[in-house]
């Protein structure tokens, strides 16, 4: 699709902005704090990762433009930037009785916004093509969705926000996930945890499965630097 001012909307750009679109969707939802409301969030943010991924694909097997890539930044930073620490403020503010730590939390979720907003910036102006230097925004945002959904302790998000802020902006080495099979059964987790948290069926398994992979990703950098050191 072509725009008025001679810019080319492709497929790979599409999926962004569908993206963006269902990340906004559950900024709106965070609007009305409720338990139910935190969880549709949640979901939501994991469709964003699921069209995130699309759009990755794509432009590997279609080409990606200069207005793609920034495209993907920028819906990055509103879907699992912005609203990852949006969600994370109000999952830890219900876990918390103490309304004097609500600026606290508000900080650290201010913490997290501008980690990754750093993470992006820094991305754009030094990309690479196998690693990424610093925690993937997307799979920040990842993380803080699939543990609202698990259920798991409030209290202690917090300090996962902290701890994926400095991962964000750290000089560790992610390796780019580009195996196609990988993708399939992520995606597909991804998949079954959205449809068994539609039917109200034991949503928090996959949930927990993908959290486990997810860890296992995140602190993988550390281990094998741990390695190197010794």
């Amino acid at each position: 699709m072509r725009l008025p001012f001679d810019i080319e909307i492709r497929e790979q750009d599409a999926a962004t902005l569908i993206s963006l679109l269902f990340g906004l969707l559950a900024l709106l939802f965070l609007a009305e704090n409720t338990a139910a409301n935190l969880g549709i969030a949640a979901a939501f943010i994991l469709i964003s990762v699921i069209a995130d991924g699309a759009d990755g694909y794509l432009a590997r097997t279609l080409g990606q433009g200069r207005l793609g890539f920034e495209l993907d930044s920028l819906a990055d930073f509103a879907s699992f930037g912005v609203v990852a620490s949006v969600l994370a403020y109000y999952a830890a503010r219900g876990g918390i009785e103490n309304r004097g730590l609500f600026f606290v939390l508000f900080i650290i979720s201010f913490l997290y916004a501008a980690s990754s907003i750093v993470r992006l910036a820094r991305y754009n102006i030094t990309a690479a093509d196998n690693v990424f230097y610093g925690l993937p925004v997307t799979a920040g945002g990842l993380f803080i969705a699939l543990y609202v959904l698990a259920g798991l302790p409030a209290v202690v998000l917090p300090i996962i926000v902290l701890i994926l802020s400095g991962l964000m902006v750290s000089d560790l080495e992610y390796q780019k996930i580009r195996n196609l099979a990988t993708l399939l059964v992520v995606s597909l987790l991804l998949i079954v945890t959205l449809i068994l948290f539609a039917i109200g069926i034991s949503y928090w398994v996959p949930a927990l499965i993908l959290l486990v992979l997810l860890i296992i990703y995140i602190f993988n950098p550390l281990y094998r630097r741990a390695l190197r050191e010794r």
